[in-house]
């Protein structure tokens, strides 16, 4: 029973998620508290780069990398595509899911009336499950089908 949950592709894709959601907000908060120490960063005068944003840069950054390793050599470990394409593709996608993300949560927000904890929750899942069918089928796809059966 455990060894089939673990062989099993999305309980490893979710793990990895889960893994780099910690990743990035633990980050988050060493980079917002003490590294920036909440204040926030001059960039081209008048533009200012808040602490809460610069935070949110770097450890969203940190979460994206973690999971794109784990997903790389834990979950989609079959696919024959050059590792600089793989991340390429996985950027690609994580931009896609990103802005889905922002549309659908005010879609459930704004349209639906739902709250938004919940609206998250039902966001992450919908779109992580379609987040898991794009990296299987584009990120990290199999091109070369014959040669990896044995």
């Amino acid at each position: 029973m455990i060894r089939r949950v673990i062989n099993n592709k999305i309980v490893r894709y979710f793990f990895s998620a889960g893994i780099a959601t910690v990743v990035d907000v633990t980050v988050y908060f060493v980079t917002f508290n003490y590294i920036l120490q909440k204040q926030d960063l001059p960039f081209i005068d008048p533009l200012v780069i808040t602490a809460p944003i610069g935070s949110l840069v770097v450890s969203y950054s940190c979460g994206l990398m973690t999971n794109f390793i784990i997903t790389k050599y834990m979950v989609f470990t079959e696919s024959d595509l050059r590792g600089r394409h793989q991340l390429l593709r996985y950027l690609q996608v994580a931009a896609i899911i990103l802005v889905l993300n922002y549309f659908f949560m005010k879609f459930l927000i704004h349209i639906l009336e739902w709250y938004p904890t919940i609206s998250r929750i039902v966001s992450a899942l919908t779109i992580g499950m379609l987040s898991f069918l794009f990296h299987k089928f584009y990120s990290f796809k199999v091109v070369n089908k014959s040669e990896n059966i044995s």
